[in-house]
C-alpha cells in the first residue's frame, strides 16, 4: 500500500491551520505530520522527520518566512514547497521563487487548490493557482532585458544536454524529475544548471523563464500548472 504523502506547514496562525488540516482531511493519500512556528522549529522538522511538501504560510512575517525558506532547501532538499499568500505582487511572487518555492496559493483560493498544488509539485511540475497565474506573467514581463540578456549568443554556447535541461527548467520541472527524465543523477543536473546559469548570466528562476520566453523556446504561461 502506498504511504500518504507526508505534510508539515510552517505559519504563525493558528487558525489558518486548522483550516489547511481541515481541507486535507479529506485527502486520503496526504496527512499532516507536523507543523512549525519558527525557525527552529524548521530546523528540527527538517532534520528529524523530513516531509515530501512544506506549506508556508508568508503571514505576517513574510521576511521571516522567506529566509526559512532558503534554509529549509538546504536542510530538506527533496521537500517540495508550496507558498500560502494573502496577496501576491510581482515582488513578493519573484522573492518566494527565488527562494525555493515550486507552488503558489491564494489564501482566497478555492478550497481544491491547496490539494491540486501538492499534487503538482510532487509530479515536478510548478503550480501557481489561477488567481495568481496573471502575476507570474507580468513579474516576468517586468524583469529588464539587460537582467538576463547580454551582446552575445550565449544559448549558442551551451551543449545539447544543457539545452535539454534548459527546457526542462523553464517549463518549472524540479532537479529530481529532471533527472528521471533524463536518466542522469541529481548531481549532474545541478552541475548542468550552474552552468546553464552563468552561460546565460542569469540570476535566478524568473530571469530563466523570462530569457526562455525571449527565445521562443516557452510561453510564460507554461510555467503554471492549472
Amino acid at each position: 500500500m502506498k504511504r500518504a504523502v507526508r505534510v508539515a506547514m510552517i505559519h504563525d496562525c493558528p487558525f489558518l491551520f486548522e483550516g489547511v488540516r481541515a481541507i486535507l482531511a479529506a485527502e486520503t493519500n496526504i496527512g499532516i505530520v507536523a507543523e512549525a512556528r519558527n525557525a527552529t522549529d524548521v530546523l528540527v522538522l527538517c532534520s528529524e522527520s523530513p516531509p515530501d511538501v512544506l506549506i508556508v504560510d508568508l503571514g505576517a512575517s513574510e521576511t521571516e518566512a522567506l529566509r526559512m525558506l532558503e534554509q529549509i532547501k538546504g536542510l530538506c532538499a527533496d521537500a517540495q514547497i508550496v507558498v500560502l499568500t494573502a496577496g501576491c505582487g510581482p515582488e513578493r511572487m519573484r522573492a518566494a521563487v527565488s527562494a525555493g518555492a515550486q507552488g503558489l496559493v491564494s489564501r482566497n483560493a478555492r478550497v481544491d487548490q491547496l490539494p491540486a498544488a501538492i499534487a503538482a509539485v510532487l509530479r515536478g511540475q510548478c503550480y501557481v493557482d489561477p488567481d495568481l497565474a496573471g502575476v507570474l506573467v507580468t513579474t516576468v514581463a517586468m524583469i529588464p532585458e539587460e537582467a538576463f540578456r547580454n551582446g552575445d549568443d550565449g544559448y549558442g554556447t551551451l551543449t545539447d544536454r544543457e539545452r535539454e535541461v534548459f527546457r526542462l527548467l523553464s517549463t518549472g520541472m524540479n532537479k529530481k524529475s529532471i533527472a528521471y527524465e533524463l536518466g542522469i543523477s541529481p548531481k549532474t543536473v545541478e552541475t548542468h544548471h550552474l552552468r546553464i546559469m552563468r552561460k546565460l548570466d542569469l540570476h535566478d528562476t524568473l530571469e530563466l523563464i523570462r530569457y526562455a520566453a525571449g527565445i521562443g523556446l516557452i510561453k510564460p504561461e507554461q510555467w503554471v500548472a492549472l
